[in-house]
Parts: C-alpha cells; structure tokens; sequence
C-alpha cells in the first residue's frame, strides 16, 4: 500500500445510485462535491456494508435541527 497522502475533501452536494440492466450485480454511486462529479462503482455487499457504516456514524453525531 502507498505511503498516506493528505487529500482535499469535499461537502457531498448530493448523490446518486444508477443501476446498469447490463450489469445486475454492481450498481454505478455518483458523488457531487463542489469539485465536480466522482463514479464509484459497487457490488451489493458493498453498499450494504457502506449502508450500515452510515447509519452507525449518523447515529453518534447530534441530532438535526428541527425546521422552523
């Protein structure tokens, strides 16, 4: 594995998931930062691994503000 390296980081601006009907097993997540778009592709095991991440580090961060 490569020495770490610092990396610039971005606010997701929003997301997408497009499934491919060539391609039943991976699912295309398309990311948009302010620095333009990024394609990652997935298999299943990956976004249910990802999913539960999210939703464990979502779970210790403070709750949103309620809307006016």
């Amino acid at each position: 594995m490569a020495d770490e390296q610092e990396l610039p980081a971005y606010p997701i601006r929003a997301y997408q998931l497009i499934p491919d009907p060539n391609q039943p097993t991976v699912v295309a997540l398309a990311i948009e930062t302010d620095a333009g778009h990024s394609l990652f592709l997935a298999t299943r095991q990956i976004l249910e691994d990802l999913g539960n991440d999210l939703l464990e580090r979502a779970a210790k961060m403070p709750a949103r503000d309620a809307p006016p």
